[in-house]
This record gives structure tokens, C-alpha cells and sequence, in this order.
């Protein structure tokens, strides 16, 4: 798998996460990377760090425990750049 197709991966987990953490749940196709977690979409912060956990051992990565806080993002496209960036390293 080339950077460009772990990349869009990477995109399309959180996109599902997010869809199903988002209050209430909505459809994936209405998450947009501009979207506020907090604001736009709900989501709850004990829940986040629960999808980042499954994220480390999906993609077998670890996170640094700094940036397992909803708070350390501010949109989806947030999100996404630092989970590709994990990743792809």
C-alpha cells in the first residue's frame, strides 16, 4: 500500500468513527473536514479517547498521550492530518 492510499486509510477510519460518535449519529457522507468535533458534530470526549485507542491498535501505532484529548482538535481535517501523520511516519 502506497503513502497516498494508508493516507486516505487513515482518512476513511475517522470519518467512520466519528460519524457513529457523533450525537446524534449521523451518516458518513455528512462529516466534512471543516466541521468542528466539539460544536458541529458532538462528540464526546471520554468516547474519542476510546476510537483513538482502537485506532493505536488497528494501525498499530501509539499516540502521544498529549493528543488523545478531543481538545487537542479542533476540526475533522485536524484530526485526520495528525492521524496520517502517525501513521505514515
Amino acid at each position: 500500500m502506497n503513502g497516498g492510499q494508508e493516507a486516505d486509510r487513515v482518512a476513511a477510519w475517522a470519518v467512520r468513527k466519528l460519524a457513529v460518535l457523533s450525537i446524534p449519529p449521523r451518516p458518513e457522507e455528512e462529516i466534512a473536514p471543516g466541521q468542528s468535533l466539539a460544536e458541529d458534530l458532538g462528540v464526546d470526549s471520554l468516547a474519542f479517547i476510546e476510537a483513538l485507542v482502537s485506532f493505536e491498535e488497528e494501525f498499530g501505532v501509539r499516540l502521544d498521550e498529549d493528543r488523545l484529548l478531543l481538545s487537542s482538535y479542533d476540526t475533522v481535517q485536524d484530526l485526520c492530518d495528525h492521524l496520517r501523520a502517525t501513521r505514515i511516519r
